[in-house]
């Protein structure tokens, strides 16, 4: 099949569905709304119709983003219900990045259950319960009396093999934060060989979001974890997705102990001056805790930034690859997201100036 026959129908119906969402005032409405049911009402008769009906019922915000992420798997399954194979599998690999995050969520009710021994019922509630990908008890983690029931979930599934390597002595001992790591590692690797099988013009539009994607956020955790938090040589080197350009240079430079903050900027000026940029308008701190936090929040807002514009390039372009699906997809992410923020910020009773300071 050509790519006009893969992507006519799909890719117009869902430019249709940008077009509505970027041109839509809600967002700039709902942050002029005087209070949090103001602004939920906001919802009622758009696509998040839904969200209002679950505030009106339950007036619980942790429900109202629930929902928000069922309307994230849906709008996947809505996609990959019409794609042929290839795409469809790689469609499919992206919505497991979801699967993944509700896993470390079971997982954190478990741990707060069983390791730290407090009370979770209530929190169980919001969870994510039915199949997202693969077949996974949820129920069963949150559940479990032990790390041996946690890992009996997942036997049969992709991610035994994450799951084989731990213990709960060992998580008893270290925490999350590995385990967490090693399955963002897996969804990477399953998405780049995923990534591969795709067609030319397709693995073209993908290679250049998901490469620049990794780069950026090897940047954010050498910077958060590498100098903010002085992680060691080896735990740093663990915390890098293994793909991008600056992998390889990055990690031999750690483990070799040879990578200051200024030999960072080096590697990075030659790939992304821009970012070097950014890491440079704070100097003159000494790499205090201040400039280095600076950074990290400077590195995700441009990441953002990096992101709108690569998409807004793909949809002036070709408009029969897969571009127009992961723009798609990323737009309804980036507005969900904002809908959440601004929820969180009525629910605070910030003002109007105050929203619109921190989403800038």
């Amino acid at each position: 099949m050509d790519n006009v026959s893969r992507y006519g129908y799909i890719n117009a119906k869902l430019r249709a569905r940008i077009g509505a969402i970027t041109s839509s005032s809600l967002l700039d409405s709902m942050i002029k709304a005087v209070n949090l049911s103001e602004a939920v009402s906001l919802l009622a008769g758009t696509r998040y119709d839904a969200l209002n009906t679950v505030y009106a019922q339950t007036a619980d915000l942790q429900l109202v983003e629930l929902e928000l992420f069922k309307m994230e798997i849906d709008e996947h399954k809505e996609i990959i219900n019409v794609l042929d194979a290839v795409p469809a599998a790689f469609v499919t690999t992206m919505l497991e990045k979801s699967e993944v995050e509700n896993i470390k969520n079971a997982l954190r009710l478990w741990y707060s259950a069983d390791i730290l021994h407090h009370g979770i019922s209530y929190r169980s509630a919001y969870i994510y319960k039915d199949r997202i990908v693969n077949d996974i008890d949820w129920l069963k983690i949150i559940n479990a009396l032990s790390f041996e029931d946690v890992h009996s979930a997942f036997r049969h599934t992709v991610y035994e093999e994450v799951f084989s390597s731990y213990s709960e002595d060992r998580i008893a001992k270290e925490g999350l934060f590995d385990l967490e790591i090693d399955l963002d590692h897996f969804w990477f690797s399953r998405l780049f060989k995923a990534l591969d099988h795709l067609n030319g013009a397709d693995r073209e539009v993908a290679h250049k979001i998901y490469f620049v994607d990794v780069d950026l956020k090897n940047i954010i955790n050498l910077i958060r974890f590498g100098f903010f938090h002085d992680f060691t040589h080896e735990k740093l080197a663990h915390v890098f997705i293994a793909y991008g350009s600056l992998y390889e240079t990055l990690k031999k430079k750690i483990m070799n102990q040879e990578l200051t903050f200024d030999d960072a900027r080096a590697i990075i000026k030659r790939k992304y001056p821009v970012v070097n940029d950014l890491l440079g308008q704070t100097e003159g701190q000494n790499n205090t805790h201040s400039q280095l936090a600076y950074g990290t929040v400077a590195m995700e807002k441009y990441l953002n930034e990096r992101r709108r514009n690569e998409y807004a390039r793909i949809l002036s372009g070709d408009p029969f690859t897969i571009g127009t699906i992961l723009s798609y997809l990323n737009l309804c992410r980036s507005t969900d997201n904002t809908i959440k923020a601004i929820l969180s910020a009525k629910y605070y009773k910030w003002s109007e100036e105050q929203i619109r300071r921190e989403m800038n």
